[in-house]
């Protein structure tokens, strides 16, 4: 099955493609069933973009609770917000899927999960893939931030907000403000029937989306992987994870080159005409130095990432 990360890189790089077609682009005011037809097919665009990016955060978050579960810390020592996640506020988001499933496969689910529940007050625990972001239809930015703040990140958007700007993906808006405009965008495509998304939202939110979703997937990685590591500041002595934390490379199509670059220096760290060597050599030195390594194409747009 393809990662959460996978399938969201390839619909959000779709995205970017098809806001291209001349099908989505208004044409003069006298063709108006080109247009008509235009403004539909953007409109649905902006809710299936959304879309995509919720599907992400649930995707990513059930991946984080598989990873969470080969901790080899007792559950008693998991940050307590995740400790409340996992146990009892699951509950709501069991009783919400509940009444997605046909009759048949209920007692299943439940009786699935409710082992997953038991298994927390054992050794051998292992979470439920639906502690977060499944006990309701969409997402929203408080829902993001709890995840976050279930890992021990403190001001979770904020954080996100400062490592997208780093990364140059966005400028110094908050990504919460611009999750909410999504959002409300989103709802107004699917539910105003003269609503009229221009094709630049669209285009905007191709970058903003991928800001959302590598920054969370950072910050998401980084507190897992001190868990793993039974990181002793972070596990037991309340230290909280900030964008300070995430250090990063970048690889970049430069003067008719690859350019790799470390943090924010503007002088490339490694220069190449072969893009998938330099693509091995930097994953490694991540890899190493324990660092988010995000490749853009020839034209500027995320083509990957990896939380290493």
């Amino acid at each position: 099955m393809p990662s959460a990360k996978t399938d969201f890189i390839e619909r959000i790089r779709c995205l970017d493609s098809s806001i291209e077609t001349d099908a989505v682009q208004n044409r003069a005011l006298t063709e108006r069933e080109h247009n008509s037809i235009a403004r539909m097919l953007r409109n649905g665009l902006a809710v299936v973009s959304f879309a995509s990016l919720e599907d992400f955060i649930k995707k990513r978050s059930s991946e984080a609770m598989e990873e969470v579960s080969r901790c080899t810390i007792a559950f008693a020592e998991l940050p307590e917000k995740l400790q409340r996640a996992a146990t009892y506020e699951v509950l709501s988001a069991l009783n919400y899927q509940l009444g997605l499933l046909d009759k048949d496969d209920k007692p299943s689910y439940i009786q699935d999960h409710a082992l997953k529940i038991s298994s927390t007050a054992t050794p051998n625990y292992e979470l439920s893939s639906h502690t977060f972001a499944h006990a309701q239809a969409n997402i929203s930015n408080t829902v993001i931030g709890d995840i976050l703040k279930s890992f021990n990140v403190e001001d979770p958007w904020r954080q996100m907000s400062k490592i997208s700007s780093d990364l140059g993906l966005t400028a110094t808006l908050s990504l919460a403000e611009i999750f909410k405009s999504a959002s409300l965008r989103r709802h107004k495509a699917a539910h105003v029937a003269g609503a009229d998304t221009p094709p630049t939202d669209i285009k905007q939110f191709v970058k903003e989306a991928f800001a959302i979703a590598i920054t969370f997937d950072a910050l998401l990685s980084k507190a897992i992987h001190k868990l793993l590591e039974n990181n002793d500041d972070f596990v037991r002595n309340g230290v909280k994870l900030s964008a300070n934390d995430i250090g990063f490379r970048t690889i970049k199509f430069v003067d008719n080159k690859w350019k790799e670059y470390r943090g924010s220096s503007v002088r490339a760290f490694r220069t190449s005409n072969d893009f998938d060597s330099l693509s091995r050599e930097a994953r490694h030195r991540a890899l190493s130095s324990k660092e988010l390594l995000v490749e853009f194409d020839e034209a500027g747009l995320v083509s990957g990432w990896e939380c290493l």
